[in-house]
């Protein structure tokens, strides 16, 4: 007897296409590029800041930092990006 296998729910859909368009490594470049928009342009604002592992799990719980990034978080999320670019694009066709 075959065993029924579980249907992926909407929700899980929704969160799998979203992780398949964020893995891109053009997604990389564009994040990088307006980076710049989560600084001093929000004094008196702030940012959402929430991270969710690959396959949904919370890392953080969504938190407010008050006046946008600083630059030095600006330039460390920047440096990551580029190494998640270069791992991304690493392997090269022969």
């Amino acid at each position: 007897m075959a065993t029924k296998t579980k249907k992926p729910t909407y929700q899980d859909l929704v969160r799998q296409n979203l992780e398949l368009k964020a893995a891109l490594a053009s997604a990389c470049s564009f994040a990088s590029k307006d980076l710049h928009k989560a600084g001093d342009a929000l004094m008196g604002s702030g940012v959402l800041l929430q991270l969710t592992a690959l396959g949904g799990s919370e890392i953080i719980n969504p938190v407010v930092i008050r006046d946008g990034l600083s630059t030095e978080t600006i330039a460390a999320l920047k440096a990551d990006l580029l190494r998640s670019f270069n791992l991304a694009t690493m392997t090269k066709p022969q």
